[in-house]
């Protein structure tokens, strides 16, 4: 999982956990960080992937989970 590995670098300090396999990923965000913020950074960073990935994205204090696809 090289993108897991990738993201975990990337933002050490915004990032609690990233779960799931070649399909989707789960990560879960500090509370502290802006979703929206956090989403924005992603697309302009990992834009033109050779395979799509679906992401679900959740803050620890929050429950609600937004999908998002990077392409």
């Amino acid at each position: 999982m090289e993108f897991t590995r990738e993201l975990r670098e990337v933002y050490p300090t915004e990032i609690i956990e990233v779960r799931g396999n070649a399909d989707a990923l789960a990560i879960t965000l500090v509370k502290e960080t802006n979703s929206k913020s956090f989403i924005a950074k992603l697309k302009s960073r990992f834009k033109n992937l050779s395979h799509p990935r679906v992401l679900f994205i959740r803050c620890e204090d929050a429950g609600a989970v937004e999908k998002i696809v990077l392409v």
